[in-house]
């Protein structure tokens, strides 16, 4: 089938289905004459992320599920019954604010909206800017889980350590370079590598197996003059001299681990990981 069709049989736009195909949901095969040809398959597939655009479900959420033996749909509806219980207390709250109730009441109502929320959520809120985002994003996975009660003085040690860091000082070169960088790095992206960091340490071994050339590969990128003189390389020394100076791995890796469980038990199995690959490359 030609894209016109497929738009007429789907109602998605010449757009959207270009941008599908770059994020890997379809793969056209490409005639001879350069058109794209689409599957009864490729259909099918555009057919429910049209549909699954259409209520609310997000590119993450839809990979996730069109790569997942389609098993992912109920924890989808979990996730959206959890964010729609929260807007319904939010929205609660709104009216008890017009309404001007007693504050009392209003903390108490936000209180319990907080004690619901995810530790991202929590620390996007503290740290709305690219500072935040490069300091906990790269835990994502690990911070799905509320706070509870043994991990919120950790957490509040946490905040507290990030808030009295001194700033990160960027020449304009390098955060011109950085928000070039970041406006291709979606979200997808950053939880598909999120995912990567995960399945490493739960099958460590069969992993590193499987792709020693790539990790052999990207150390030698690593020690190449193209990547020495980059300005990747150097704002990624200052970022490692800031981190060392501020001892954010003294500091921070060992509160995250008591604030989130999920993480602590990664960190761990990523020590083991590292023995494995220290023992395959000698």
């Amino acid at each position: 089938m030609l894209r016109n069709e497929i738009q007429s049989k789907t109602g998605l736009t010449r757009k959207a289905i270009e941008y599908y195909e770059e994020k890997g949901l379809v793969s056209p095969k490409k005639a001879e004459n350069g058109y794209r040809d689409y599957s009864d398959k490729d259909l099918e597939i555009l057919t429910e992320i049209s549909l699954f655009r259409k209520i609310g479900m997000n590119i993450a959420e839809i990979e996730s599920y069109l790569f997942s033996e389609r098993n992912s749909l109920s924890s989808v509806l979990r996730r959206k019954q959890h964010q729609l219980g929260i807007e319904e207390k939010r929205k609660a709250v709104l009216e008890l604010m017009i309404k001007d109730e007693n504050q009392e009441i209003i903390n108490e109502k936000i209180e319990l909206i907080e004690a619901e929320e995810s530790i991202y959520e929590r620390l996007e809120k503290s740290f709305p800017s690219y500072f935040g985002q490069m300091m906990f994003a790269a835990y994502q996975p690990f911070l799905n889980e509320p706070l509870d009660k043994d991990g919120k003085e950790a957490y509040e040690k946490f905040v507290n350590y990030l808030d009295n860091l001194p700033t990160f000082e960027l020449s304009k070169d390098e955060q011109n370079y950085i928000d070039d960088v970041s406006s291709t790095f979606d979200m997808l992206m950053l939880k598909k590598a999120n995912e990567d960091k995960i399945n490493v340490v739960e099958n460590a071994e069969e992993w590193i197996k499987a792709n020693y050339n790539n990790i052999s590969q990207y150390e030698a990128y690593k020690n190449s003059a193209e990547y020495q003189d980059s300005l990747m390389k150097q704002i990624q020394d200052k970022l490692q001299k800031f981190m060392q100076d501020n001892k954010y791995y003294e500091i921070a890796i060992p509160l995250i681990r008591k604030f989130s469980k999920s993480y602590n038990e990664y960190y761990e199995k990523l020590l083991k990981v590292n023995d494995i690959y220290l023992d395959i490359n000698n």
